[in-house]
């Protein structure tokens, strides 16, 4: 899988001290600036930002998808923008990986609540985008070698008081064809269900079952893919 950057940047217009940046200015610095110093930083990424994949303005399952699983994200604060600080805010909950970059010529000084986190400025020229090239190159080497580290002050405190976040993902299981086939050949052994299970089961009282089971193997491996794509409960054994 190829890795990814996702910038998280004001969309539409913007007011910008005394006047306006248009959607087509900002469109500009994301290709001509951020896009562009990125790729030469990490030659083949993939970018992103979220009018690529959404109506301006709107959060929507893609853009989270992309805050959850980009390898980077870059986020321009530039702009006091609502839109870019709750993504910012969702991504540094999610994971590591994620740069700050601001315009220095921007007439607004960086929200209190990131102002101490570190960013880097830019500036929109030719020398301003190589410039930034290179720190985001030396920012995403720091990542790659410290993969994991915390970047950012909740994950940092996260880290030091052992805070464990809810935890979504389904337990690595055995494919269900591999499951099944797996118990079709015990239960048409009777004697490897008998040295696996010892004494512990009584197979005097099914011998009759595990008669019509062995004599029907392809049988017994599809009842038992059925069961368990239903949820079928086998304790102790591997799908469960």
């Amino acid at each position: 899988m190829s890795n990814t950057c996702f910038v998280v940047m004001a969309i539409g217009e913007q007011p910008s001290g005394s006047s306006v940046v248009t959607d087509a200015q900002l469109r500009d610095t994301y290709e001509n600036v951020l896009k562009e110093a990125i790729q030469q930083a990490y030659p083949g990424i993939e970018v992103s930002r979220s009018d690529d994949v959404a109506a301006p303005g709107t959060i929507t399952t893609d853009i989270l998808t992309r805050l959850m699983h980009s390898t980077f994200v870059v986020a321009d604060i530039t702009y006091p923008n609502p839109n870019v600080f709750y993504e910012l805010g969702i991504r540094h909950a999610c994971r590591p990986g994620t740069i700050l970059v601001r315009d220095k010529n921007a007439p607004h000084p960086a929200p209190f609540d990131v102002s101490q986190q570190r960013y880097i400025d830019y500036e929109q020229t030719p020398a301003g985008v190589k410039a930034l090239a290179a720190r985001l190159h030396e920012r995403f080497v720091w990542y790659e070698k410290n993969p994991g580290e915390p970047d950012n002050q909740l994950l940092s405190l996260a880290k030091l008081i052992k805070f464990s976040f809810p935890q979504y993902s389904q337990p690595d299981t055995l494919p269900t064809d591999l499951t099944a086939e797996f118990l079709t050949t015990f239960i048409t052994t009777p004697g490897l269900m008998r040295a696996a299970c010892g004494d512990k089961v009584d197979f005097s009282q099914h011998e009759d079952t595990f008669k019509v089971l062995a004599a029907n193997p392809e049988a017994t491996k599809e009842m038992l893919k059925v069961f368990l794509r239903l949820g079928g409960n086998l304790a102790g054994l591997p799908g469960k």
